[in-house]
């Protein structure tokens, strides 16, 4: 029978120097305090912006710090659709399409996101997700009005009135054509993209807006959410008597 005395952990031995992690530098400390509230502060702005937009009403407090935040979190996606879970969501989008052959076959006809057929649920939520980036970045297809110019015989007021103008409308009309071609390629990305999936030769987008009930309707009418009525085509582009 043999004893075995239990390991003692070693000792230091005299003399023997520890490495201790140095501190920080105030200086470092205070960058690093700085980068975590202003951090924090984008975290937080972007909902505390939205909950100040109530009823159109903006807050003169968030909008100009919201600007000024908004490079930062739209890198880093910190502004993404609060409206979606706000106690007064608003309306859903879909996408309807149609694809057709040459050959004379039956057309594919389909809406995304649809749940029955996109499963998981995540596959379903990137759908959703597509359906309304093509809808928050339709562009009309009409330009922006061009302002009138004055007539040869305005007031030097005038004429500069003038001038202000056609310099904001030369900015719109800028901006204008480069949301317009955004639009475009994402369209054409989704006809694309149903062509060569089914292997057709045309194929129709819609847009469609689902529009939720009153509260009243519910309760009172007994409206279902996935009534036929309120699902809405979107037009693409304003009727010929609005443009005049």
């Amino acid at each position: 029978m043999s004893t075995r005395k239990a390991a003692t952990p070693p000792t230091d031995r005299p003399g023997q120097n520890k490495q201790e992690a140095a501190p920080l530098k105030p200086a470092l400390k205070l960058l690093i305090s700085g980068l975590l509230i202003f951090h924090l502060t984008a975290v937080f702005w972007a909902p505390f912006a939205f909950a100040c937009n109530v009823g159109g009403s903006t807050s003169p407090l968030a909008d100009p710090i919201g600007r000024w935040l908004h490079p930062y979190m739209a890198a880093l996606y910190l502004d993404h659709g609060y409206f979606f879970f706000a106690p007064n969501p608003g309306p859903s989008h879909l996408v309807r399409y149609k694809v057709e052959f040459a050959d004379g076959r039956q057309p594919v006809v389909g809406t995304f996101p649809d749940l029955k057929t996109q499963q998981p649920r995540l596959l379903y939520h990137r759908h959703f997700m597509l359906a309304e980036a093509l809808h928050n970045r339709f562009t009309p297809p009409d330009a922006p009005p061009e302002p009138t110019p004055p007539p040869l015989t305005a007031s030097a007021i005038d004429k500069a009135r003038f001038r202000s103008q056609r310099e904001a409308y030369t900015r719109e009309l800028a901006a204008w054509r480069h949301q317009r071609r955004q639009y475009e390629a994402l369209w054409q990305a989704f006809e694309q993209h149903l062509l060569s999936g089914h292997g057709g030769s045309m194929v129709t987008l819609t847009r469609v807006e689902h529009r939720l009930p009153a509260p009243y309707e519910v309760t009172l009418g007994g409206r279902k959410l996935d009534a036929a009525d309120s699902f809405v085509e979107l037009p693409e582009s304003a009727p010929p008597e609005a443009r005049r």
